[in-house]
């Protein structure tokens, strides 16, 4: 067959084998035969939950009459961003430089070596026609200007790489992150949270660092204005109250209207930032994020494997439409006026269900007030609109087991990525502090294990799981791993998720070393053109792949006391320091890092029979952004724990800057050192 995507087990593949384009998978070969062919190549990047990539796709490479024009020209490689995100980077970098901004779907067009010489995202059917005739025809009569436009974007790229080898000394100080906030608070939506703004993206890394900030600083204002925000996100569209689970995006300012989609890398991360808000400010509606996320994920995205897909469609089949955006999400008027919901006019208000609220014709539930507010308007009791609010969620979800045949679940990517499955460990484990009886710490020692076994082998780490492991692990999947280990040694005190970091890091040493003269290490491994390389530094939605190996290195010098890798992360956030001033938000995991360095690194140690009860206690009672918490029943040799058991005692070792006080017996006294 011509089209080859037929062979992929890549889910976004197989949703285009039945075009009639002649599409191929990437590869050295593909690139060497379009040599031969004399041809350009026209690259296709997406993913299967993207909403604009289903519509590029109906509109154009469904088309016989584009089919024809693309498979005359060109030779057209499709990409599925999750499976390859180091070409996904590659090519994202070339598009910014080109037009200055990027998105999915990201359609490129290269010189048959794979260098890019134009681009964009979606495009109309008659853009997309007219562009590609335009370029196949400057192609046969103009060679040069199209191989001249090449080398300049080689040289675009190679500087990008180049802007990083400049790494500076500065150590970051308390006035530092000052100077860093200012700006930043410009930004801030004060009626609605997030930014001032649409869309608007949850940013999990920029609510995590400025709720750390605010702890360590004291400053109400920020704390205020994170714990608005998570409110705000969870109490419209972007949180599903009926399924659970978090949108990708909200396209509106009052986080109304989602992009429907679901990405595990949202959930996971979303789990720890309201698990950490759950601790500094105890909340029953956190608590229910809590839970309800991590019922949806087991629900809706778990893999017979036994770890978890990458995302769920934006699209889904309804009465109306074969795809039809958040078509299994949103309601109509006669849907939800036709069930048996107590208090039919509270029901409407509490949902925001007026005649002007409707999006598209249908209903996004969503609520515009939180349920004290609601409470106070219409003068209830939180008794009564509890009740009500159990009898509306239970209705809601047979009324979804009813239409299941009319509006079917979307689609579930079946591939388990390593590092947003990792994403989701840490994210169970800091639910087990936030509510240490709920069994979360069960459950991210279940994933992790999984995780290793599946995707661990004598090649070394992979980068997913479709049926088996595949694809060479990029920096990310080892630091995430890393991370997630680190993250169960915490809250199960288990060695082996130690030596298995240790494991990771010294593999990172090997394959990701750090070129001479550079503060960062590589995306991926074995790329020899510097055009081709990525130096991924710069936090989005996930944190950088440089940022989290920063953070794990660090932890791991702590535990071990191994100054090599403490070092490493030093010299790396030194090499940020000049860049966060103007881009603070871009910056925020990394500047999760700075918070040490400019107020000190804390410890607390619990040694003894009573240790994880302890332990767990001191997590409960407070959120202490700068300290790590470690425990053990039982004496051992790594060097956190080693001489510091007494027989039949529980004891508590407060350590600041390296430098352990005198053990306590006193839990009470533990707690205020805690507290300090």
């Amino acid at each position: 067959m011509s089209n080859e995507l037929h062979l992929s087990k890549s889910l976004y593949l197989q949703q285009h084998a039945e075009n009639p384009v002649h599409w191929k998978q990437w590869s050295q070969g593909v690139l060497d035969k379009a040599k031969v062919k004399d041809q350009l190549v026209l690259i296709s990047i997406g993913y299967s939950s993207c909403h604009w990539c289903h519509v590029m796709e109906h509109e154009s490479f469904e088309d016989d009459q584009v089919a024809a024009l693309m498979n005359a020209h060109y030779t057209s490689i499709k990409i599925d961003r999750e499976e390859r995100p180091d070409l996904d980077a590659r090519y994202m970098s070339a598009v910014q430089l080109m037009t200055g901004q990027g998105g999915w779907p990201l359609n490129v067009i290269a010189l048959p070596d794979g260098t890019p010489v134009w681009g964009g995202t979606y495009f109309s059917k008659a853009d997309w026609s007219g562009a590609l005739a335009q370029i196949a025809q400057m192609w046969q009569e103009d060679r040069e200007t199209v191989i001249s436009y090449g080398t300049k974007m080689q040289e675009g790229l190679k500087e990008l790489v180049a802007v990083h080898k400049n790494a500076v000394t500065n150590t970051f100080t308390p006035s530092d992150l000052e100077d860093v906030l200012v700006p930043w608070m410009r930004s801030w939506d004060p009626d609605w949270g997030g930014n001032n703004r649409a869309p608007k993206f949850p940013m999990p890394t920029n609510y995590q660092y400025l709720l750390q900030y605010g702890i360590v600083t004291g400053q109400s204002a920020v704390l205020d204005y994170v714990h608005h925000t998570l409110e705000r996100m969870s109490f419209g569209g972007l949180y599903d109250c009926v399924h659970g689970g978090f949108t990708r995006y909200a396209t509106d300012r009052f986080w109304k209207v989602p992009h429907f989609e679901k990405m595990l890398y949202d959930n996971g991360q979303l789990l720890q930032l309201f698990a950490l808000a759950q601790r500094h400010r105890t909340s029953e509606h956190y608590a229910h994020i809590l839970r309800q996320t991590w019922s949806f994920l087991q629900l809706h995205m778990a893999l017979p494997c036994g770890l978890f897909g990458a995302s769920l469609d934006a699209d889904s089949p309804t009465p109306e439409s074969s795809r039809e955006e958040g078509g299994f999400y949103t309601w109509s008027k006669e849907e939800l006026f036709t069930e048996k919901l107590w208090e039919q006019e509270l029901f409407r208000e509490y949902f925001d269900l007026g005649p002007h609220s409707a999006w598209e014709g249908k209903y996004i539930l969503h609520r515009p007030l939180s349920d004290q507010e609601f409470c106070a308007k219409f003068e209830l009791s939180t008794a009564d609109l509890n009740a009500m609010k159990t009898q509306w969620f239970d209705t809601l979800q047979r009324a979804t087991g009813a239409r299941e045949q009319s509006h079917p679940k979307p689609a579930l990517d079946p591939k388990a990525i390593v590092s947003w499955n990792a994403l989701l460990v840490s994210g169970l484990a800091q639910s087990h502090w936030a509510l240490p009886s709920e069994g979360f710490d069960q459950a991210a020692a279940q994933l992790l294990e999984q995780l290793w076994t599946l995707t661990y082998t004598d090649q070394g780490l992979h980068h997913q799981y479709i049926d088996q492991a595949s694809g060479e692990g990029y920096l990310d999947d080892y630091s995430t791993l890393g991370l997630a280990l680190l993250d169960l040694f915490s809250i199960q005190s288990g060695a082996k998720y130690l030596e298995r970091a240790l494991t990771l890091a010294q593999d990172i040493l090997e394959l990701f070393p750090a070129a001479e003269g550079m503060a960062f290490r590589p995306y991926s491994r074995g790329v020899k053109e510097a055009w081709q390389q990525h130096i991924e530094v710069e936090d989005n939605v996930i944190p950088s792949a440089n940022a989290l190996c920063a953070h794990f290195f660090a932890r791991l010098g702590t535990i071990t006391g191994t100054s090599k890798y403490s070092q490493w992360a030093s010299d790396a956030l030194h090499g940020i320091h000049e860049k966060v001033f103007r881009f603070g938000p871009n910056y925020s995991h990394w500047l999760s890092l700075a918070l040490h360095e400019a107020f000190g690194y804390r410890e607390m140690v619990i040694c003894g029979p009573e240790a994880k009860a302890s332990a767990e206690a001191l997590a409960v009672a407070y959120y202490p952004p700068l300290a790590q918490l470690f425990w053990s029943d039982h004496a051992r040799n790594e060097s956190i724990f080693k001489g510091r058991f007494q027989l039949e005692k529980t004891l508590f070792y407060w350590c600041q800057n390296n430098a352990c006080g005198l053990p306590i017996t006193s839990s009470s006294q533990a707690l205020t050192q805690w507290k300090s």
